[in-house]
């Protein structure tokens, strides 16, 4: 090729003899060869679209169409129409559900507004409780679990709670107020001393457990560190395992007590008398009943209805009754001295009779 021949490299093709290329011709066919590829490189993206979609290429999103879509939506409404509740639009067949927002910030208030079944689960939460405060003011025995140093009781025991042996404590020894060891009576239990253990997941503050299908209530029991339940350790301290094979020296709880936080083994069960509970500045009567100090869920605890209180304005009123006292006209009336010997010393009615 020849020196003068420019035009064959970046023109149209025709020699251009002798003469040099214009600057401005040069940059105005590579301006337009750059813009003719792009022309044409976005013409057959375009054909290419169309020809695999078989839609007209166009600027706009492409949106499908479907006729009758309106017609569709109107049968769905007249088969399932719509009611409006409460201000609400609802479905017919369908459930509204409305979360009302908590009175008060605080934590009753909130699980009352969650929770359409917070009282009867209260109530059947603590009603072992209830009843073993219930049964204390009347007899004016206290049995209580709770660390030594505390002010208040963990649990409230009750004749039907489980000891660590396995046994209730109605299997037990009969008690009194000033009891320290209570034995157990069945035929061939080792126990010497009723103490109280964990009867049920919610004591231990395992809530969700009682949820998941197939929990057996009944066979559920405490755990020690060792994955031993409390039923297969010696009940007399130090409590070892009896499981072969397990090197566990002594019952260590493997939970933590829903009411304060520490193991089971810093706990005691104390059977306390009135007299004794008010020289430690523990509650007795009604202060000992469950939210003793929350009327609302007291009442609940009591009755179910937090606005129902006659139960225990009942049991307010035993408060005034000292302990053990002659309540009904089916027990004798105890006479200091013999022959109607009236009315000297503390015990003395101060009935004398005239004989003839």
């Amino acid at each position: 090729m020849k020196k003068g021949n420019y035009g064959d490299q970046h023109g149209s093709g025709q020699p251009n003899k002798g003469k040099s290329p214009s600057p401005s011709n040069s940059k105005s066919t590579i301006a337009t060869g750059r813009a003719g590829a792009s022309t044409s490189g976005a013409t057959n993206s375009r054909k290419a679209v169309g020809s695999n979609s078989g839609l007209r290429a166009s600027g706009k999103a492409i949106v499908p169409k479907e006729q009758g879509m309106m017609q569709k939506l109107e049968r769905a409404a007249a088969n399932n129409p719509i009611k409006k509740v409460d201000g609400m639009y609802v479905p017919e067949g369908y459930k509204m559900r409305v979360v009302k927002p908590a009175e008060k910030y605080d934590v009753v208030s909130f699980a009352k507004a969650m929770n359409d079944d917070f009282a009867p689960k209260l109530k059947e939460l603590f009603d072992t409780e209830t009843a073993a405060a219930i049964e204390a003011q009347k007899s004016g025995v206290y049995v209580g679990w709770r660390c030594p140093e505390f002010q208040h009781d963990c649990q409230r025991v009750f004749y039907t709670s489980r000891c660590f042996c396995d046994h209730v404590l109605s299997d037990h020894a009969q008690y009194h107020a000033l009891s320290v060891k209570v034995p157990c009576k069945v035929p061939g239990c080792p126990c010497k001393a009723y103490q109280w253990i964990p009867n049920r997941p919610e004591d231990i503050g395992e809530f969700w457990l009682p949820k998941r299908p197939g929990f057996d209530a009944d066979a559920w029991r405490a755990k020690c560190r060792c994955k031993h339940t409390n039923n297969f350790h010696d009940p007399n301290r130090p409590m070892r395992c009896k499981m072969k094979g397990c090197s566990c020296g002594g019952f260590n709880s493997d939970f933590l007590c829903a009411a304060c936080d520490r193991h089971w083994e810093d706990h005691q069960t104390f059977f306390d008398s009135e007299k004794s509970r008010r020289e430690q500045g523990l509650p007795v009567g009604t202060d000992w009943l469950p939210f003793a100090e929350m009327p609302d869920l007291r009442n609940i605890a009591l009755t179910g209805n937090e606005s129902d209180d006659r139960k225990y304005l009942a049991l307010k009123q035993f408060d005034a009754i000292p302990a053990n006292a002659v309540t009904g006209n089916d027990q004798p009336v105890k006479f200091s001295n013999s022959r109607g010997g009236g009315g000297s010393g503390p015990s003395g009615s101060g009935f004398r009779p005239v004989f003839d």
